[in-house]
């Protein structure tokens, strides 16, 4: 990736490919019956220009070398702003506070992953931010101590780098197509994810069926496809959104196009276009990717991007 400036619009278009892929259990896309009253494909992408707007103003206070401070007053209005423009449902919340976290980080440090920066940030949004909440899901952390998506900033963005981003690349370079790899990637932070939009009793069930749908082969397989559909129905009864585990992946997205570039998303790329390794930020390379591959299979876990 050329510069940071990129980042704002690379979430967009991230946030974009999440929304447009499926079916996935308990999530927003254009086939699935969702868990969400308040929220379709069409309101997320009625507030992308929104998103883009306050991600940079996140990312010029970076730049700016404005305190965290700044940062930290200015999230309660940029999710106004953004619900505002989606017509008013919450489902957006995760995403403005991971994305500002991480345009703030990659403008301060000049670098389009900085992820030490962003558990430095991320450290101090969560001891100012933990105990305001005015949603149901925030409350839940609050009282249950879940760290949620405040864990994924603390943690330089760790489920990202360990799991959605090894997934989203062993996914595509197995050929697959750019949808099957989303879902693989949500399946896989469901799998792993404690997530508060989930209730207590069901987060246990959340991650055994998300395990077993990659099991049965996920996206890639007939009977994988089957309880992938099965999955999908049992969320809707339940009214079960496993919304971080969407959020996550699209970092995960973020991470990949600001990596190897748009195109290699794309259908019509070169094919013998190779995902080169190297250095992406000082100390860190990228290495052979983990998780599952198309199948099922269990590989060995290394992060493709360290922090």
């Amino acid at each position: 990736m050329g510069t940071v400036r990129e980042l704002p619009t690379l979430f967009c278009e991230s946030v974009a490919l999440e929304v447009l892929s499926g079916p996935k259990p308990g999530l927003v896309d254009p086939i699935s019956p969702s868990s969400h009253e308040d929220m379709g494909p069409r309101e997320f992408l009625a507030c992308l220009p929104e998103l883009r707007r306050c991600l940079e103003e996140a990312l010029e206070l970076g730049i700016d070398g404005e305190p965290v401070d700044e940062l930290i007053r200015s999230l309660p209005a940029w999710n106004v702003d953004v619900i505002t423009a989606s017509g008013g449902p919450n489902s957006v919340r995760g995403i403005v506070f991971l994305g500002s976290v991480y345009c703030y980080s990659a403008g301060l440090e000049n670098d389009p992953f900085p992820f030490g920066r962003i558990r430095v940030v991320g450290r101090r949004c969560t001891e100012a931010l933990w105990n305001r909440s005015e949603t149901k899901c925030g409350r839940i952390r609050i009282k249950e101590r879940l760290a949620g998506v405040f864990g994924e900033v603390a943690s330089g963005m760790a489920t990202a780098r360990g799991v959605s981003l090894p997934v989203l690349r062993a996914t595509l370079r197995a050929g697959r197509p750019l949808e099957e790899a989303v879902i693989h990637s949500v399946l896989a932070c469901m799998s792993t994810l404690e997530d508060a939009g989930i209730p207590r009793k069901l987060r246990n069930w959340v991650k055994r069926r998300a395990s077993e749908v990659l099991r049965a082969g996920g996206p890639f397989t007939e009977r994988g496809r089957a309880e992938l559909h099965k999955f999908v129905h049992e969320c809707a009864e339940r009214g079960v959104s496993p919304g971080a585990s969407a959020d996550v992946t699209v970092v995960g997205l973020v991470l990949l196009l600001a990596r190897w570039g748009r195109d290699i998303v794309s259908p019509y790329r070169d094919p013998p276009r190779r995902w080169s390794g190297g250095a992406v930020e000082r100390n860190s390379q990228a290495s052979d990717t983990v998780g599952r591959n198309p199948g099922g299979r269990v590989r060995g876990r290394r992060e493709v991007l360290k922090g």
